[in-house]
């Protein structure tokens, strides 16, 4: 199980759904520049979109290994930030070209010293902050979106799919029980190869308290309402990821570890993703 390699037959499917209410307004570190909540994460989100397709360039082309979708929520809706259709392949995205924006980054320099260099970064979502937070219906619409993906032919031997929630609050149109009923559908929903893998990313303005990455049990005893209920929600991470993680974490980390990072910052969000994206390096 989670062990499909990715090849052209058998893409993978990739899934980031992105908080886009109000209080993605508020203002966090990223790396070492300040910024809003909703650039960071749009930073983040265009940043692995990038690297996956990178992932499948070859000296001879570029070889269509994944599809990629990307849902935002906020201000009372959901929708579709890469194509209408949901999914959008790669060599699709190839094709496109996205505006080109420039991004400053405080940089380490050989003397010793410290100067912002600017990045030019494409841009295939833009940052947004308005209204409120329909997470429920962001989950259905992507249960129903995996779900048609898993139940296509060519698919089902694929790896599974992987969905990554990057929020900083709780949902406003469900509660606590209805978003882990919700969650459930969608982390039953599988390939040949093994659950749906659905990752939660709490990210906060306060980057001085502590944060949990793929946390234990009894790591979140002490936690609060919202990062328990987001636990619950995650997908307890498969054996395949265990040494992975535990590595990451250092001494005496022992599975299980729930999918999700609590307090996480954006730079430690990158960590999850890669992590929880792992597997997709085994490429064929």
């Amino acid at each position: 199980m989670y062990s499909q390699e990715i090849t052209r037959r058998h893409r993978a499917a990739i899934v980031l759904m992105l908080d886009r209410s109000a209080s993605m307004q508020g203002r966090v570190r990223f790396g070492r520049m300040i910024t809003t909540k909703a650039e960071a994460v749009a930073m983040t989100a265009n940043m692995l979109i990038t690297e996956l397709m990178d992932r499948c360039r070859r000296t001879d082309a570029l070889r269509n290994y994944f599809d990629v979708a990307v849902v935002g929520y906020g201000n009372d809706c959901v929708e579709q930030l890469l194509s209408e259709d949901g999914f959008v392949s790669v060599e699709a995205l190839s094709k496109r070209a996205p505006r080109m924006g420039r991004v400053a980054f405080e940089e380490d320099l050989p003397d010793g010293t410290a100067a912002m260099v600017e990045h030019s970064r494409p841009c295939w979502v833009e940052a947004h902050a308005e209204g409120k937070t329909p997470m429920y219906e962001a989950m259905m619409c992507v249960r129903d979106m995996v779900e048609a993906w898993c139940a296509k032919p060519e698919n089902r031997d694929s790896f599974p799919p992987i969905v990554i929630n990057i929020t900083d609050g709780e949902p406003t149109d469900c509660d606590d029980n209805e978003l882990r009923d919700i969650c459930s559908q969608v982390r039953r929903i599988a390939t040949e190869d093994g659950q749906t893998l659905l990752l939660n990313v709490h990210i906060c303005t306060d980057w001085t308290l502590p944060s949990i990455l793929f946390p234990m049990p009894d790591e979140l005893m002490g936690a609060g309402r919202q990062a328990r209920t987001l636990a619950e929600c995650s997908s307890v991470m498969p054996s395949a990821f265990d040494d992975i993680i535990a590595e990451m974490k250092g001494m005496g980390a022992v599975p299980p570890f729930y999918g999700m990072g609590y307090n996480a910052s954006v730079v430690e969000l990158l960590s999850i993703i890669n992590i929880g994206s792992r597997s997709i390096m085994n490429m064929e």
